[in-house]
């Protein structure tokens, strides 16, 4: 049997300044799939998502995360769905579709479950659910095992932060109110442990979020679940959907449990997986992936902007699209899967007794969620958001029919040392490409290329690379392979070298993948080239 791929449908973390524009140029379902999703919007009084994204000069993420929700979020999830639509006009046959959290609706839509105008509705939604915690939470992406992390929160001592998603091995978020996480971030810079603020305004799958579960089931309550056409995978419910399943519900609990990522690329790739692509912008899931197991295949078609039709061919070459065989990942309707295929020695524990369903695990009673309210009608006012300390309870089962899972672990909710919950967030670290904004002053006596220069030396000494691969336009993630942590890290540094503002959360990394963009930054140049 062929390599068939994984799809992977990334977070809010997906966004990119001029994402798809070379692609449109030469793949009618970028437009095809933004005009659809624009007549949905109107429907719902949204603004048109097409203008944003291509008309005109490229729209920074700045200012799309400064507009609009609905806007900015339509637009992630909308270019997940014309990826996968690009790939399966070309003929390729996924093995399987996997979301992360928010990624979760574009995997769905892109499986048939439902049509795309209704995954514009789950979106504003969503959107809608979220909006009374805006402002009120925070995340945080650490570079730390989930072990680690947890005994990180537990030095801050009386504190809301919980323990967020295991997107890597040594990346783990953390969610709470903007307090909290400014606390963590100094005893993080202390310890000398990478430490990057995602750029969202809200503590997404925290405990506390639990009334807008309700919220967002009200709102969702005359969209239509379909037949699924293609398997999904669920990090956060760890198992196969399956047309049994309220996906309305599914989705809608994902606002508050636990994303494992980690566990969900180890347990593909022990039943075979090898090739992932990336069905969105950046690479955020994509590296993750790389850094979970070995001998893994990738593919990122929309990290380069100048090269995503090239990336999108190389990606649909990759696809197994002769295969003719029954996929031994896919489900049969009824929540069952076939026999898995034969697959190398992990270098961890592979269990091989049969999977507990997911309403048989039994979390810590210490890492209890509140029971869920009942739903609220959309029309009504949420309950006021708040980071208060959650009363342990046991949790209420699944209300999702059981089908193949991931193996009981000691505790799906691993509690922190001090006994707050250890909840799972869903974002990945930002790293896109947009306009750098203007630098704080121009720095006395240092002309360009003396600042470049030194860029070079700082970052060829913490990178440990030749200095001569450093060159002012060679793409920090794409090309050299500095992960947004990293990237974080680094800029601290070139603050503390130029004097430029000293608060990671503000330093725009998102926004300066290149040297040269870097450079352009720190002299005050403020425009790209």
């Amino acid at each position: 049997m062929s390599d068939r791929p994984v799809l992977l449908f990334p977070g809010l973390g997906a966004c990119s300044a001029g994402v798809l524009r070379q692609a449109r140029q030469h793949h009618a379902e970028v437009d095809e799939t933004f005009a659809e999703i624009d007549r949905a919007a109107a429907r719902l009084g949204v603004p048109a998502v097409s203008p944003v994204l291509f008309a005109g000069a490229p729209v920074s993420v700045r200012d799309l995360l400064a507009g609009p929700a609905e806007v900015a979020q339509l637009a992630v999830f909308g270019v997940s769905v014309a990826v996968h639509r690009i790939l399966a006009a070309r003929g390729v046959r996924p093995r399987l579709l996997v979301g992360h959290s928010f990624g979760e609706m574009a995997a769905l839509v892109a499986a048939g479950a439902f049509t795309l105008a209704d995954g514009v509705r789950l979106v504003c939604a969503r959107a809608a659910a979220l909006e009374p915690w805006e402002g009120r939470g925070g995340m945080a992406a650490i570079g730390l095992d989930e072990e680690t992390a947890g005994h990180l929160v537990g030095v801050l001592g009386d504190t809301d932060l919980v323990v967020a998603c295991l997107n890597a091995p040594r990346q783990t978020v953390l969610a709470g109110s903007p307090p909290e996480l400014d606390r963590a971030e100094r005893l993080a810079a202390a310890l000398g442990v990478q430490f990057a603020r995602l750029h969202l305004p809200y503590a997404s799958h925290h405990p506390s979020m639990r009334a807008a579960v309700g919220d967002f089931m009200a709102r969702m309550a005359n969209v239509r679940q379909q037949p699924l056409q293609q398997p999904v995978y669920s990090p956060i419910h760890r198992r196969h959907y399956t047309d049994d399943d309220d996906l309305r519900l599914a989705l809608a609990e994902c606002l508050v449990l636990p994303v494992r990522f980690t566990d969900t690329v180890r347990w593909l790739h022990a039943r075979g997986c090898t090739t992932f692509i990336e069905s969105g912008a950046l690479n955020a899931l994509t590296k993750c992936v790389q850094q979970t197991v070995p001998g893994v295949r990738v593919f990122a078609p929309l990290l380069d902007p100048a090269r995503e039709d090239a990336g999108l061919r190389a990606a649909a070459e990759s696809g197994g699209r002769a295969d003719p065989l029954p996929d031994p990942l896919s489900h049969n309707g009824n929540g069952q899967v076939g026999t898995p295929p034969t697959v190398p020695a992990a270098p961890w524990p592979v269990p091989v007794e049969p999977p507990a369903p997911l309403s048989s695990v039994a979390p810590a009673p210490q890492a209890a969620l509140p029971t869920p309210s009942a739903p609220s009608p959309a029309t009504s006012s949420p309950a006021t958001p708040s980071f208060a300390a959650l009363t342990p309870s046991a949790p209420p089962p699944s209300a999702l029919t059981p089908a193949e899972s991931m193996p009981a672990e000691p505790s799906p909710f691993a509690p922190s040392p001090t006994g707050l919950p250890a909840v799972a967030v869903e974002s990945q670290v930002v790293g896109v490409v947009a306009e750098p904004p203007a630098a704080p002053s121009a720095l006395a006596g240092w002309d360009r290329p003396r600042v470049v220069a030194e860029l070079r030396e700082l970052y060829a000494r913490a990178l440990e690379y030749p200095a001569d691969l450093l060159t002012e336009d060679a793409l920090l993630e794409a090309e050299l392979g500095v992960d947004s942590l990293k990237q974080t890290s680094l800029l601290t540094k070139v603050a503390a070298r130029f004097g430029l503002p000293d608060r990671v959360a503000d330093l725009p990394v998102w926004e300066l993948p290149t040297l040269g963009r870097i450079a352009d930054y720190v002299t005050g140049a403020g425009t790209a080239r």
